[in-house]
């Protein structure tokens, strides 16, 4: 079995339960890996996960050479305003960070997740005048943009990313270059 037959017969099975018009094929991948072969199945509506881990687990079983990841794309629609930080479930104090609520929309699913942005990162954020909230959709876009092995899935994942003084450092280097070309 080559990796183009697996797609198209995954994606039969996917037209026969429906899902077809669900899939993400610009994300989707089907690999050939030698001995193996790897599929992620990428799903415009999270809703829909679970009827298509259900199929990728069908081809699994019929085949044990084939692993798959099966994870829904997410955007971004909307990042509120920030509040503090507390060390929840330790102590309950305050922590030199700040929350900022971000809600993600895959299809009909939506979800929201924090991410908080310490102290030192805001103080460079300010020093290489980078806007907060910009650098917090940046972050969560370069999150979800992953795929394969090290994905974040925002359902499953811990609703919590975090922005420390050194990711920060990184962001504002990486909008200084892009600024200077």
């Amino acid at each position: 079995m080559a990796a183009m037959e697996l797609q198209t017969q995954l994606e039969s099975r996917l037209d026969q339960a429906g899902l077809l018009p669900y899939l993400d094929r610009t994300e989707s991948r089907f690999l050939d890996l030698e001995d193996d072969f790897f599929v992620e199945l990428v799903a415009r509506d999270s809703t829909k996960l679970p009827e298509f881990g259900r199929i990728a687990d069908a081809v699994k079983s019929e085949n044990p050479k084939v692993k798959t990841l099966v994870r829904a794309h997410w955007e971004i629609q909307n990042i509120g305003q920030p509040v503090q930080a507390y060390d929840i479930p330790g102590t309950g104090a305050p922590r030199m960070a700040v929350l900022y609520p971000v809600d993600l929309r895959s299809g009909q699913g939506t979800q929201r997740i924090w991410v908080e942005v310490t102290t030192l990162a805001s103080m460079a954020f300010e020093y290489y005048k980078v806007n907060e909230r910009d650098a917090v959709r940046e972050f969560v876009v370069e999150q979800l943009s992953r795929g394969g092995a090290s994905y974040w899935d925002p359902e499953r994942s811990p609703h919590r990313l975090e922005i420390n003084g050194d990711r920060a450092e990184y962001i504002a280097s990486r909008k200084s270059r892009a600024s200077r070309q």
